[in-house]
């Protein structure tokens, strides 16, 4: 093992021969890499070479660059700016399997992550209520008054809001918050009143009365549990106030997509009132559509999921619808 551990120790440095690996000091130098490039033919050759590389792919390089922002104005060029190539039943929203059905949105939202509203009675300042605030920001920047005069522009206004304002604060410092409910844009959807035959029993039993020329919107609770705590709800819409449903009119559809890449459309909403919540309690709410041509799938489909907490109850006084 002796021997065998000194035979490699001599192939790698023989001290008597004072060599390295086989090879003495003139020997190594003679025949470095770095005395070979010092030599004047083998530079010249040397950066020749690097010169042809450098050229090559910086030629290479500039090609490729070309080509690709190419292909993107070409690609930008053929592209709609305001809408979508196919929409409708042309797009890929629509399978065998999964008709196109607008969903449904819902506010406040301040973390879009969450789908909670905590309604703070204790709060001693509302203009710091983060449901407030972000409630009175999203009306200002989607319902505002449009910057720009336009035929394009229809303004979409509710003009007896009830408790549902600002200066209430959208009913959440009374214990009785208003959340604001809307269907999601689809690009040439137009949704048809009435109902599908599935939802027969279910809508007649509601009551519910849009008008000949509206769809309908209901909220309930998703559990039992959530029914008994949810309480009586006031549907606020553009045209009426209902105790059973909310409506959306016909006549803000179909969305056409944005003018001139600003989206100017300001969709129909319906605020929901919840008067009487039980304290406490965590309450799941399902809010959804009923039309023609909307189906509803409790997991996906027509619809909008959101959660109520209230901190304590209200003074008997706020209970009054």
């Amino acid at each position: 093992m002796n021997s065998q551990l000194s035979d490699l120790r001599d192939a790698f440095y023989d001290s008597k021969r004072r060599e390295v690996m086989g090879r003495d000091g003139h020997r190594w130098g003679k025949e470095n890499l770095l005395t070979i490039a010092l030599d004047k033919r083998c530079g010249f050759c040397l950066f020749r070479l690097i010169a042809k590389l450098a050229i090559f792919y910086s030629s290479f390089s500039l090609g490729l660059t070309g080509f690709f922002c190419a292909m993107i104005a070409i690609l930008m060029f053929i592209t709609p700016q305001d809408i979508p190539r196919y929409s409708s039943a042309d797009s890929c929203m629509e399978t065998r399997s999964s008709p196109i059905s607008p969903g449904m949105g819902f506010r406040p939202q301040p973390n879009v992550l969450e789908n909670l509203i905590y309604i703070n009675q204790t709060n001693g300042s509302c203009d710091s209520d983060p449901y407030i605030k972000h409630l009175n920001q999203y009306l200002q920047v989607y319902y505002g008054k449009p910057k720009k005069s336009s035929d394009a522009i229809r303004q979409f206004v509710i003009r007896n809001p009830h408790n549902c304002t600002p200066e209430k604060h959208y009913g959440f410092s009374a214990g009785r918050p208003c959340v604001l409910v809307k269907m999601n844009k689809i690009v040439d959807f137009m949704p048809k009143p009435g109902y599908q035959e599935d939802d027969q029993a279910a809508y007649e039993k509601l009551g519910c009365q849009p008008g000949p020329n509206a769809i309908a919107v209901h909220c309930y609770g998703e559990s039992a549990s959530d029914v008994d705590s949810i309480g009586n709800m006031t549907y606020i819409s553009e045209s009426n106030v209902d105790n059973q449903c909310g409506s959306l009119e016909t006549k803000w559809f179909p969305y056409k997509g944005k003018v001139d890449r600003q989206d100017l459309y300001q969709a129909p909403y319906v605020w929901i009132q919840f008067n009487n919540l039980q304290p406490k309690v965590l309450v799941h709410v399902i809010c959804r559509l009923y039309a023609k041509n909307i189906y509803f799938d409790k997991k996906s489909l027509g619809l909008t999921r959101f959660k109520l907490f209230l901190t304590n109850p209200s003074s008997p006084q706020n209970h009054a619808p």
